[in-house]
């Protein structure tokens, strides 16, 4: 066998050997590209089904985001009719409690006023009820003053019965002189020049003031008629501590132990009880 026919044969091994490489390789890769396109069919079903169920996700989102979006254009809508209603209301509120506020100052001005005039009301009526506390106890004054008159003057309405029955008496006594007198045929001097005249000049005697009356234009003095002073006698008044003369008087009715006096003219200085009386401004001193 010759060299070329020996290379031939070994070529024909060689190529023989990498066909069988090629084919097994092939094989192989073939093999493998079946089990990748197997693997990649399984991976897009999987896949497919993953897409199937995100759409159906996606068309339930859909679904809800057009719910959503449907309730969301309701609600604005409901929002804005809201809003409005509320707007609404917060002017109406505004403009109440505008009102309201303008009443509240009204009313304030109008308490503060109140206020006040029931202060000035209670501040009256202080001083009414302590003028009616001075007029109770000037009135309790007036009737222990007025149950003193009364006194008083039944005093000396029983004084005036006593001297009324003495003057019966003396009048009886009088009467029964009188014809006596005529009887004996003796001459009287007339009965006007029997009772002492404005010009009698009273008895040496010295009495007090004992009350005055009137502010000063009657006064009671201890001196009456059993010390010899006659209605018209003229008196004069004084003081001792300190010395003063307060001015004349004239005697205007009479009693036993006592008379009223009245000035004869305007006094130097307002009477007082315990002020002396007589017919000088020396006190007696016998």
């Amino acid at each position: 066998m010759t060299t070329t026919a020996k290379i031939l044969v070994v070529l024909n091994l060689l190529l023989a050997v990498l066909f069988l490489g090629f084919s097994a390789a092939s094989f192989n890769a073939r093999l493998g590209m079946q089990t990748r396109i197997t693997g990649l069919e399984k991976e897009k079903k999987t896949a497919d089904d993953k897409v199937a169920v995100e759409r159906q996700t996606a068309d339930k989102t859909e679904k809800e985001n057009k719910t959503l979006a449907t309730d969301l254009n309701l609600k604005e809508k409901t929002y804005k009719a809201l809003k409005d209603q509320t707007d609404n209301q917060l002017e109406n509120m505004t403009a109440e409690m505008a009102g309201y506020r303008k009443q509240i100052d009204s009313t304030t001005q109008r308490i503060k006023q109140v206020t006040d005039e029931a202060t000035q009301r209670k501040e009256e009526i202080d001083q009414a009820r302590k003028q009616n506390q001075d007029l109770v106890a000037k009135n309790v004054t007036a009737m222990n003053d007025l149950s003193k008159a009364r006194d008083e003057i039944q005093d000396y309405k029983s004084q005036l019965e006593r001297l009324n029955d003495k003057i019966r008496v003396g009048d009886q006594k009088m009467q029964n002189l009188l014809g006596y007198l005529a009887t004996m045929k003796v001459n009287l001097p007339p009965p006007e020049e029997w009772i002492p005249g404005e010009n009698t000049q009273p008895p040496a005697v010295e009495g007090i003031v004992k009350d005055v009356r009137d502010g000063g234009k009657l006064m009671e003095i201890s001196l009456g008629e059993n010390d010899g002073i006659r209605s018209k006698h003229h008196l004069k008044i004084f003081r001792t501590d300190p010395a003063k003369y307060i001015g004349d008087v004239e005697v205007i009715r009479t009693w036993p132990n006592m008379s009223v006096v009245r000035p004869v003219e305007t006094l130097l200085a307002p009477p007082q009880k315990g002020d002396r009386v007589g017919i000088t401004t020396m006190p007696n001193r016998g």
